[in-house]
């Protein structure tokens, strides 16, 4: 099967989307497939842009077209980037088409559906409740004028989470709705780390046990819920730190060092920005667990990383994975700072538990959540599609 993936950017400091597009790309081109990736970037962004690429297995069996982004709105929009390099790349039997808010995507779909070409469209969560408050107005009109019909045009959307599934039908979309979520390859994620590497990045950090969150350091990932979680988790158990890993997206990591600096607990926090490789490895490798306070996710590439080295997790039900309570991986909260601590508490002074979730963890993701595994789903959901949606 020919397949061709669409996004706006692979520019790893976009998020989490280029992350699935490339390991996805992988997955199924390692299953025999043709598969290309088209995107777009700027001319100082291409070596990071195929960098993310480049860093993922099996990465030269996928062909990427990466062409330049026209400069404004109105240039991208006119341009038809991705329509030339689906003319170069060419033809396809499906396309997979990546997030909602890109003026270009329903020119890709009108392109497809000129050619015959199915096409399936991947949201990652920005039709969730959360992500459609934002700019609600702005959205509404858009969605009126332009992107209801391209997504109506689908054979077909896929959705992370079956939560996902039911905000897109309660939202009037027409296509089918197939749940297929994110995955990782283990490979990728179990690297080889010394002792104490990730410590020793840190020397302040010392042998204390430490909570870990890794992600975009963003409003949405609930990082003042954190703060205040942390006031209660520090009061109760002075020994133990918090390390904060990610890029800066917005005012979230000053408000966040202004909230730990006003509680006096600057000394039990660190924040080492970004980490990639066998420093990220370490760092999950060596923390009492990973947290994440989010208020929305489709799903988390991270919480399914950690998961598979072994790392129970303390999530909200906002991050719709109730998999890691089923399984015992971790713990499930409401979007609550005092229960967010309260789960903290019981992961740093319940040993037993903590042990039993890290088993189950790995096993969770091992037999649920790899790139390979989730591939297989894709690609049945194209031929379902090929077929008439039977």
């Amino acid at each position: 099967m020919r397949i061709c993936h669409v996004i706006e950017s692979l520019d790893p400091e976009t998020g989490g989307p280029p992350v699935v597009v490339s390991r996805l790309a992988a997955g199924q081109a390692q299953l025999g497939h043709d598969v290309s990736i088209v995107s777009s970037c700027r001319a100082d962004r291409r070596e990071a842009n195929l960098g993310l690429v480049q860093a993922t297995p099996g990465h030269e069996r996928v062909r990427v077209i990466l062409k330049d982004t026209p400069p404004g709105l109105v240039a991208r929009v006119r341009a038809g980037v991705f329509t030339s390099a689906l003319d170069e790349g060419g033809p396809f039997d499906a396309l997979h088409l990546h997030g909602v808010w890109n003026p270009c995507l329903p020119r890709v779909g009108a392109w497809a559906r000129k050619h015959n070409t199915p096409y399936v469209v991947m949201p990652h969560g920005m039709l969730d409740v959360w992500s459609m408050a934002q700019r609600t107005l702005k959205k509404k009109i858009a969605l009126a004028l332009v992107y209801r019909s391209f997504i109506n045009g689908a054979s077909s959307i896929h959705a992370l989470n079956q939560h996902e599934a039911d905000t897109i039908g309660e939202l009037g979309f027409t296509p089918r709705r197939e749940v297929i979520p994110n995955g990782v390859f283990l490979d990728e994620v179990e690297l080889k780390t010394e002792a104490d590497e990730f410590r020793n990045s840190i020397p302040e950090l010392g042998d204390k046990a430490y909570f870990l969150f890794l992600s975009r350091l963003h409003f949405k990932k609930g990082l003042d819920i954190l703060a205040d979680a942390w006031k209660t988790v520090s009061a109760a158990h002075p020994e133990l730190c918090l390390v904060v890993a990610g890029p800066c997206e917005d005012d979230s990591a000053e408000d966040f060092k202004r909230q730990i600096g006003d509680a006096d607990l600057t000394e039990t926090v660190f924040l080492p920005g970004a980490i990639y490789g066998t420093l990220k490895t370490a760092a999950f490798r060596e923390s009492l667990a990973f947290v994440l306070p989010s208020r929305q996710e489709g799903f988390s590439i991270a919480i399914t990383e950690a998961l598979g080295l072994g790392t129970p997790v303390i999530i909200t039900r906002e991050c719709h994975f109730p998999e890691v309570e089923s399984a015992g991986a971790g713990l499930v909260t409401d979007l609550d700072a005092g229960a967010f601590a309260q789960a903290m508490i019981r992961i740093a002074t319940v040993e037993p538990a903590r042990s039993t979730m890290a088993e189950e963890a790995a096993k969770l993701v091992r037999e649920n959540y790899t790139w390979p595994r989730i591939a297989e789903q894709t690609i049945g959901m194209y031929e379902r599609v090929l077929d008439g949606g039977h």
